[in-house]
């Protein structure tokens, strides 16, 4: 290609596959930042989880050993 078609290509308006393809690109990185935000929650509530049942383990024991003081 010479200069002077590169620099009308500039101005020129985009095709609808270009168009077409550039949002098709748009939707993929969209998704993959829900993917990334929903894998993100998914272990948070697992770790809350896990968290919870460390607590609850933790203050059943200690309920007991209070309860065998007394």
């Amino acid at each position: 290609m010479n200069i002077l078609t590169d620099f009308k290509n500039t101005f020129r308006p985009p095709s609808a596959m270009e168009m077409a393809a550039r949002e098709l690109e748009a939707a993929e990185r969209s998704l993959l930042e829900s993917l990334s935000a929903a894998e993100y929650a998914r272990r948070m509530a697992e770790y809350h989880t896990d968290r919870i049942h460390r607590l609850t383990l933790y203050l059943r024991d200690a309920r007991k050993q209070e309860a065998q003081k007394n």
